[in-house]
């Protein structure tokens, strides 16, 4: 009976540390999939307010006038910016 007991602790702390490590991994992959969103979001603001700033132009465009587009380039996303939060610098 003592050896079964034995073996049954030694596998209950081998489940924690999986668990543990899980949980981890969890965190991590909610936070990278936190800061994609949070730069998608950046993104859909800079976009707009490049593309509205562009409407005038285009209301009061002469005959001569070009074809605007794109309007808007986004930014790079980089590993870096997901795994280690640094900002883009703009």
């Amino acid at each position: 009976m003592v050896h079964g007991f034995i073996k049954l602790r030694g596998n209950a702390g081998q489940g924690m540390l999986e668990t543990s490590l899980a949980i981890f991994i969890a965190i991590l992959l909610l936070g990278g999939i936190i800061r994609i969103w949070l730069w998608g979001n950046e993104q859909i603001v800079k976009r707009q307010q490049a593309y509205e700033a562009s409407r005038v132009k285009a209301g009061t465009a002469e005959d001569d006038a070009t074809l605007q587009w794109p309007v808007y380039t986004p930014a790079e996303l980089t590993e870096n910016m997901v795994l280690l939060n640094t900002s883009s610098g703009s």
